[in-house]
């Protein structure tokens, strides 16, 4: 597992031509997650943790070409209305995902794939000249910026929607093995500024803005949680013994029904301590080097329990990543103790549907996986679930506060 690159820090601030070659990009990886679908594989039953492969592929385009080439503008009821029309018909209807419910879109007609590649085509080239025409301050770049994280974003959903598919995995992806030198490390008290600086480039609206937040002493885990340390609680009984779980976590439990992480299962004619995972189609031994992945918050919670320690804070996850103290980012999103909340002040951007809906309700991670694209990867971003979600490349790592000797402060 890898700490942050340059690239999570510069995509930023990522200039015109550096933004020209990034979508071409993303354009490319985006198709090369979809390109080796069959016709029976593009039209999917109903999940409730993805979306239908085409509506996804064209709704990528809409949300790019709604915020860089259609001009929205302020409305009356406080959203942003395009004041130019799609270049494809009836697309507002089709792919706003705000008036589009999640269960309707596998009801959708949609628009035969030749037409939906010809339209995601049409937008790039469209975006491309809207941005060799633009100038290159943070301001004019803004929107260009935001939809190159969206698709992103989409592109990884499009991973995890092959895993949960059963798909076999579309390009060579890998989680590096966690290094052999792990433990946990330090981390002093102090107050730490928490969220984005006033410093320039692109900043996700629930970032904003900095402000301190005191971190207590503790200790932090360098690496995640390996397959091999989760195996011991689950073969110790954790998924069995309720005193580990919270009373979500007991409910979640009894409604799966789950021994063991949903993809495990012991591996056949095997002793003891011999797993296997289902990963992207095939049953492959579980490499106990590597970072458990596919857990809840339920679950994380309850194996720190096990072991007598905690998920972190937001703040102290932010703190360890921004310090250099852990490694991150390469594997698995990691699971925080916090609920998904605004920092103090907090208005939303033009995309005002970001992050505001979600708040209370998601649980917050943070960090990146093997399927983020290295832009994606920055100690401040903050991504959010909701707790009871394993189906995405999500982890965590353990924590503990410090206790103060007799008669010190």
């Amino acid at each position: 597992m890898t700490t942050i690159g340059t690239e999570g820090l510069a995509a930023r601030s990522i200039n015109k031509s550096a933004l020209d070659r990034a979508f071409v990009d993303a354009h490319s990886r985006t198709w090369a997650i979809l390109c080796d679908l069959s016709p029976s594989q593009w039209q999917v039953p109903y999940a409730p943790g993805i979306n239908p492969p085409l509506w996804e592929y064209a709704h990528v385009a809409w949300f790019t070409e709604h915020w860089v080439l259609r001009d929205p503008q302020a409305g009356d009821q406080d959203g942003f209305v395009p004041s130019r029309p799609s270049l494809l018909a009836d697309a507002d209807r089709w792919f706003d995902s705000m008036r589009v419910a999640h269960q309707v879109r596998w009801q959708l007609e949609l628009p035969p794939l030749a037409r939906i590649r010809d339209y995601v085509g049409a937008v790039l080239e469209g975006v491309r000249a809207r941005l060799a025409a633009a100038d290159g301050t943070d301001e004019a770049l803004y929107f260009f910026r935001l939809a190159l994280f969206h698709e992103d974003m989409h592109a990884e959903a499009l991973t995890y929607m092959r895993q949960t598919l059963d798909y076999p995995l579309h390009a060579p992806l890998a989680m590096s093995p966690l290094e052999s030198q792990t433990g946990d490390v330090a981390m002093a008290g102090q107050t730490f500024p928490m969220g984005a600086s006033h410093i320039g480039g692109f900043v996700f609206d629930n970032e904003k803005w900095a402000h301190p937040v005191e971190i207590a002493d503790g200790r932090i885990d360098r690496d995640c949680v390996s397959n091999g340390a989760f195996a011991e609680f689950v073969e110790a009984g954790g998924y069995r013994d309720p005193h580990w779980w919270s009373p979500d976590g007991v409910a979640w439990l009894k409604q799966a029904g789950l021994t063991e992480p949903h993809h495990w299962r012991p591996a056949a004619h095997a002793s003891r301590g011999h797993w296997e995972q289902r990963w992207f189609g095939r049953w492959e031994r579980v490499r106990l080097d590597l970072p458990i992945c596919h857990v809840n918050a339920w679950e994380a919670e309850a194996y720190c329990r096990w072991r007598g320690r905690r998920l972190p804070t937001e703040a102290e996850w932010e703190f360890a990543a921004s310090q250099g103290l852990i490694r991150w980012g390469g594997a698995v999103w990691e699971w925080t103790a916090d609920a998904f909340e605004p920092y103090p002040g907090f208005a939303p951007d033009p995309y005002r549907e970001y992050s505001a809906p979600w708040f209370h309700t998601h649980r917050s991670v943070r960090g990146g996986s093997f399927a983020s694209h290295a832009r994606m990867r920055h100690p401040r971003y903050r991504n959010f679930y909701l707790p009871h979600r394993n189906d995405v490349f999500i982890g965590f790592r353990t924590c503990a506060c410090i206790q103060s000797a007799p008669g010190q402060a």
